[in-house]
């Protein structure tokens, strides 16, 4: 499975109102990553791309293929992600737990919007991919079993039933799923799970480890993106390079091996 090039980011939200939340994005910043993508040899894959890349049906022509996904579903994708991708005519997914549709979280001094029913039905279209999300808890193995199987197989009706789509993927923010949870996700006709990186095991595609993307620092994406920060993502390593900010490291050693490769 071709998952070891392939880079799937993850952002929690992207939005003028960064300063609300750590793990936020500004919008400023996500701009300047998406023109980083277009004017370089990229290739942003839907993820029915993603999995048909991973899987070896379909080739990039050269290019490094990226997959974007956004957790939560805040309303901010909607208002300003959405604009910024379709001046690019990027696809992208968005994981929202149907529970929380409609519904608003007070995240600092602010009251902020979660997508509504009305606007993720605007949303559904081929460039838009709509899947589940587990936000129960911070890990998903800290959440009990009971309820998560609950989710698995409701979650993705309701989500069905209230849009008419089909959905195939399930995401959280961390943690991977024991074998007895994996095939209650293939029974209920999942075709993916995501989580975040490092699942600490080879690739799968219930195991899809997610680089996310929080750093205003455009270098720090440029090392998320790079092939050698691909080569650490799944493996123990990569939570202490997170930890010790060794991203721009990387980077470094990133460009040192291209300008190698060239030559």
């Amino acid at each position: 499975m071709k998952l070891r090039d392939l880079t799937i980011l993850q952002y929690q939200n992207v939005t003028k109102d960064a300063h609300l939340h750590r793990l936020w994005l500004s919008l400023d910043a996500f701009k300047k990553q998406m023109a980083h993508l277009e004017e370089n040899d990229f290739k942003v894959l839907s993820f029915s791309e993603a999995i048909d890349y991973m899987e070896g049906n379909i080739k990039t022509d050269g290019k490094h293929p990226v997959a974007l996904t956004f957790d939560n579903g805040f309303m901010d994708f909607y208002e300003q992600v959405l604009p910024v991708l379709n001046g690019y005519g990027y696809p992208a997914t968005v994981l929202i737990s149907p529970e929380k549709v409609g519904t608003a979280a007070d995240i600092g001094e602010k009251s902020v919007q979660y997508l509504s029913w009305d606007t993720l039905k605007k949303l559904s279209n081929p460039k838009i991919t709509i899947g589940t999300y587990e936000d129960d808890a911070l890990d998903f193995n800290s959440i009990s079993e009971e309820s998560v199987r609950d989710h698995i197989s409701t979650y993705r009706e309701k989500m069905e039933n209230r849009l008419g789509i089909t959905v195939v993927y399930h995401g959280v923010k961390e943690g991977v799923p024991k074998a007895e949870l994996r095939d209650l996700l293939i029974e209920n006709g999942y075709r993916a799970f995501l989580t975040q990186c490092p699942t600490k095991q080879k690739a799968d595609l219930f195991a899809i480890g997610r680089i996310q993307v929080d750093d205003e620092d455009l270098n720090i994406f440029l090392s998320k993106i790079s092939t050698t920060y691909l080569f650490f993502k799944d493996k123990e390593s990569w939570k202490y390079i997170r930890k010790y900010r060794l991203d721009r490291l990387v980077h470094r050693v990133s460009e040192a091996y291209n300008w190698l490769r060239d030559k």
